[in-house]
């Protein structure tokens, strides 16, 4: 009598194929997502720009910047700003504030680009004192990516314009 063949437990490849290719399919996507997501982390930033006031058109002024965002290359460590739009948005009288929007463009040294900041400052004008909130609009070059905010604070620096320094992080 002839003998059968045994049976396999064993699928045949045919059967194994969609679910490998289901799971290799899971793995790549995960990766796709996992690697921007990682090259995304927001790095740390400190901007220092020396202001002039210049009393015939807009503010204007040179900058240092330092940091992991520096560090990495995600911006420039130098460079220079002008003020593209300035507009009062408040006036507490009786408490010597103003609250006032400015958009600052600030252009590296380097070449590599530019980038436009918004910040929203609260002015005393009694001590010349600020503090502000800041966020990166958009850029050019090397910054056409870039995102970013923070807070920052405004110092006098008599007679010809102020110090501000915008503490935040950055992603690019």
């Amino acid at each position: 009598m002839p003998t059968q063949p045994e049976e396999s437990t064993m699928r045949p490849f045919h059967h194994r194929a969609p679910t490998i290719v289901a799971a290799l399919v899971a793995v790549l996507t995960l990766l796709a997502i996992a690697a921007p997501i990682a090259a995304a982390s927001p790095q740390g930033v400190t901007i220092v720009s020396h202001v002039t006031f210049n009393p015939d058109g807009p503010n204007y002024g040179d900058f240092t910047a330092a940091g992991d965002a520096v560090d990495s290359g995600l911006i420039c460590p130098s460079g220079t700003f002008v003020d593209t739009a300035i507009r009062f948005a408040g006036y507490q009288s009786n408490r010597g504030m103003v609250q006032l929007l400015v958009v600052k463009e600030f252009t590296c040294g380097d070449g590599s680009g530019t980038f436009v900041v918004k910040i929203q400052i609260q002015a005393n004008f009694d001590t010349g004192i600020e503090s502000f909130t800041w966020v990166v609009l958009g850029g050019t070059g090397d910054y056409g990516s870039l995102h970013g905010a923070g807070t920052g604070s405004t110092v006098p620096n008599a007679p010809i314009g102020n110090i501000n320094t915008y503490v935040g992080f950055l992603l690019g």
